[in-house]
């Protein structure tokens, strides 16, 4: 029995602290699967300035699937603001980006927003 109670003890105290790293995670982008023709990773922003998605660009059209609802704070290098309404499993067309043009994601909600990232290559 005292042999049961050290496994579950491990793996509570393992459990505890797998969630808590996952609370205090930064943002990030997770490569999921990419061919010649797609492209597609999951992206967790966190709530807050430093969070912010770093200055990038997209050069193709792509499809974007919310797991949960939130609003993104976009501002492109002109200083151009807009902001962008997630609701929960609802998909989004998304065109590639102006030539030369970058942008930055701001999650504006106080929770992490996660979304499926699907980038169509032409």
């Amino acid at each position: 029995m005292n042999k049961y109670m050290n496994f579950l003890t491990f793996f509570l105290i393992f459990f505890a602290v797998a969630n808590a790293h996952a609370e205090s995670s930064s943002t990030t982008r997770i490569p999921i699967f990419s061919n010649e023709k797609v492209k597609t990773w999951k992206t967790i922003i966190y709530p807050g300035t430093k969070q912010t998605l770093k200055m990038h660009r997209h050069e193709s059209n792509r499809i974007l699937v919310p797991f949960n609802s939130g609003e993104l704070k976009i501002v492109n290098d002109k200083g151009q603001v807009h902001y962008l309404k997630l609701e929960k499993e609802k998909a989004y067309y998304l065109t590639k980006d102006l030539p030369g043009e970058l942008h930055t994601d701001e999650n504006m909600s106080q929770h992490p927003i996660r979304v499926m990232v699907i980038e169509l290559n032409s």
